[in-house]
């Protein structure tokens, strides 16, 4: 981890032209990527609107709970939604949603014992980190608040993220959460497993689809995509990003994300 390297977050109009033509499918962070200040705004539901224009996917991928999946694969326009940092995924069918696992049920039942006895220790260490309301629809981690409803201090996250890795789990943080599971946060996996499931091609991914996002656990789709865009807010994160994303747009939130949008918009019709 460390300051941002100078061959990433470049400016979107860096992007060699002949790449915006061969992208097939977009995928997005939702929380301060799609929203600002926990709101979807009229901007990016347009801006959705428009990657189904162009006949393209989109596929949201976020720390929310499975339970905020389910709904947003129904009422935004999109394919599928990646839930609990790749632990679970929505798809959209003509009838509704239907739900899939990355792990069998004992797997899931045996980690998340594992989890709720950390958390436990966690949250009477830390008087100030609190489960996150959404608990009860969670079912391969716990999110805990960090930034959404009440700001902690950075020094007791970093020790809780520590205790918890200290007892064998993983602990990622995003802007607003941080996430306690018996498997490590990775997006990019469930976002193979929900094309796959959608019959699109998941190993497209790392060079034909954009992702957006904004925090930590972004990182691994930004490592591994060759169009990945942070949003202006990723910046905040020097010294802390495992991994950054190759460009940054100069707008926050959703206008970041309409930017990366009209780029590619203009991008494909060049």
């Amino acid at each position: 981890m460390s300051a941002i390297p100078d061959d990433r977050c470049r400016p979107v109009g860096s992007v060699p032209p002949g790449m915006w033509r061969e992208v097939v499918g977009v995928a997005t962070d939702l929380d301060d990527t799609l929203t600002a200040h926990g709101e979807l705004s009229a901007k990016v539901v347009a801006a959705l609107e428009d990657v189904r224009a162009m006949g393209l996917p989109c596929v949201v991928a976020t720390g929310r709970s499975l339970g905020w999946g389910a709904v947003l694969a129904r009422v935004l326009p999109v394919r599928a939604v990646v839930a609990e940092n790749g632990g679970a995924y929505v798809r959209r069918e003509e009838a509704g949603v239907r739900i899939a696992f990355m792990e069998p049920d004992e797997v899931r039942d045996a980690g998340m014992r594992r989890v709720a006895e950390c958390v436990g220790a966690i949250t009477d260490r830390f008087a100030a980190l609190r489960v996150v309301s959404d608990g009860a629809l969670r079912v391969t981690d716990v999110a805990l608040d960090i930034n959404e409803r009440v700001s902690v201090d950075p020094a007791v996250v970093a020790a809780a993220v520590a205790m918890a890795r200290d007892a064998g789990l993983h602990a990622v943080t995003s802007s607003i959460h941080m996430h306690v599971s018996y498997r490590a946060a990775d997006k990019v996996a469930g976002l193979r497993a929900a094309l796959g499931a959608l019959g699109l091609d998941p190993a497209a991914l790392d060079a034909r689809w954009i992702y957006v996002g904004d925090s930590p656990n972004d990182a691994g789709a930004f490592g591994a995509m060759a169009l990945s865009f942070g949003v202006a807010g990723v910046r905040r994160f020097a010294g802390s990003m495992p991994a950054w994303p190759r460009y940054a747009t100069d707008e926050d939130g959703p206008f970041g994300f309409a930017a990366v949008v009209a780029a590619l918009r203009a991008g494909r019709a060049a």
